[in-house]
């Protein structure tokens, strides 16, 4: 059972786990497609400026092998950014998923640009290119394509898919700057500054 910032998380970020998982996870730098021209962009808060920003969610449930090794978390799921000064921007996105016999998992990519509103407090993110990998192991097999880079296709980039964010803000807890996005039930979706994924 997900909590409601969960399933709040889960209907803005995993929407179709399968069609429009965003994320890159290991790729290279060279390997990242273009950005295109058509795409809105603004510039991007100073502090925000280079740093990758992620939020993520995970079940404590653990779950583990007839031989007793560790099959991982039960539930995972993460997104992030990347911002440049003039609007260029890129979304990570993991996925995953542990039963007994099964690990499915996604590792998605895409690249574009930003707009924020500093007075309205909006953000957008309009994906211009991206790619996929699928991972998906039960029991001994493997399933077609495991691993093989997918291209999103026209339903999983602008304008048909645009990510938005409302009422953000920039706050300092701890000796962290956090970028909050609230949510209509009252929880939030803290964004921290982390290292870049590899």
């Amino acid at each position: 059972m997900h909590t409601p910032n969960q399933r709040s998380f889960l209907k803005r970020t995993a929407l179709p786990v399968v069609l429009a998982l965003a994320v890159a996870c290991g790729s290279k730098k060279d390997d990242k497609p273009g950005i295109r021209a058509d795409l809105p962009k603004s510039s991007v808060p100073a502090e925000m400026v280079g740093k990758y920003w992620h939020a993520g969610s995970f079940s404590m449930t653990q779950f583990s092998n007839y031989d007793g090794s560790y099959a991982g978390q039960a539930f995972e799921i993460a997104t992030g950014y990347k911002f440049s000064a003039d609007g260029a921007a890129e979304q990570y996105f993991y996925w995953t998923k542990t039963t007994t016999y099964c690990r499915e998992q996604v590792l998605g990519y895409r690249k574009g640009t930003a707009v924020f509103d500093t007075e309205k407090k909006t953000f957008r993110f309009y994906a211009g290119s991206g790619y996929y990998r699928r991972f998906n192991s039960c029991g001994g097999s493997q399933s077609p394509g495991y691993g093989q880079r997918v291209e999103y296709g026209p339903d999983d980039l602008h304008p048909k898919y645009v990510d938005e964010m409302k009422n953000w803000s920039l706050v300092a807890e701890q000796n962290k700057l956090i970028w909050r996005i609230p949510y209509t039930d009252g929880s939030f979706n803290d964004f921290t500054r982390a290292e870049d994924p590899k």
